[in-house]
């Protein structure tokens, strides 16, 4: 006995498969059991935090490497962050496992576009901890300060003070078993003392820093002379003699 389905019918299995496969897509992304662990700490005013997370593939399936990020924006007051970061997920069936943490530390000095710059670190997912390295403590946590730094020179392109971004510490290993439910708080810090990113093209006077001209007489500074020469510089649109009161 056969049975003809009629044009609802038809439409309504067409629909509920549609549905069907949705669901499996949807579910073939979640994480595995739920395993995730936070990323947290405190950013100063005018920096902004990239998180990009790197899964490889852990069953042997065809499958590829794949990133998700995580960020926050620029703030002009200090801020927390909160990252939940998954360990591993299911993409297809394919299970991803997390392999590392790529940090991108962007701080911004000015209102331009140019005027902002970043470093990076990273958090390295590894089988076993290198000696030395710091563990969780037993709640679970993992705490670490980063320090960044400013160093300042004349730009090439623009004239202008430009500032270039260092930051130390920003860099951990976790152990991959355990890893599920934890946090790792970093936090970062900025140091008041900036300094020129060319040594012996500035000198330090009781005004401030002043870059120094020499023989060639060029747009920008140049190594220190004895005794030395000054010029001046662009600064936020105000001719400067020194940094970064600008005017002695």
């Amino acid at each position: 006995m056969t049975f003809a389905l009629n044009n609802l019918q038809v439409h309504r299995l067409f629909w509920i498969s549609m549905l069907g496969l949705s669901l499996s897509a949807c579910s073939s992304l979640s994480p595995l059991g739920g395993e995730r662990f936070t990323l947290e700490g405190e950013l100063p005013a005018d920096f902004s935090l990239k998180a990009q997370a790197h899964y490889g593939v852990a069953n042997g399936c065809d499958g590829r490497s794949q990133a998700k990020s995580f960020e926050t924006d620029f703030q002009s007051d200090p801020q927390q962050y909160q990252f939940t970061i998954p360990t591993s997920y299911r993409e297809g069936l394919c299970e991803m496992r997390l392999a590392r943490v790529g940090l991108f530390i962007h701080g911004r000095y000015g209102d331009k576009d140019w005027q902002q710059t970043y470093d990076n670190g990273g958090l390295v997912i590894v089988d076993k901890l290198p000696q030395g390295a710091p563990a969780f403590q037993s709640d679970g946590t993992l705490t670490k300060q980063a320090e960044c730094s400013w160093t300042f020179q004349i730009s090439k392109l623009y004239l202008e003070i430009s500032k270039l971004l260092s930051c130390n510490g920003v860099g951990v290993h976790l152990a991959r078993d355990g890893l599920a439910g934890k946090t790792v708080q970093l936090g970062f810090k900025v140091s008041a003392d900036e300094r020129p990113y060319m040594n012996g093209y500035w000198l330090k006077t009781k005004p401030g820093w002043k870059p120094c001209t020499g023989r060639w007489g060029t747009k920008f500074e140049e190594l220190c002379t004895e005794p030395p020469q000054f010029r001046t510089f662009e600064m936020n649109g105000r001719e400067c003699t020194v940094y970064p009161n600008c005017t002695e």
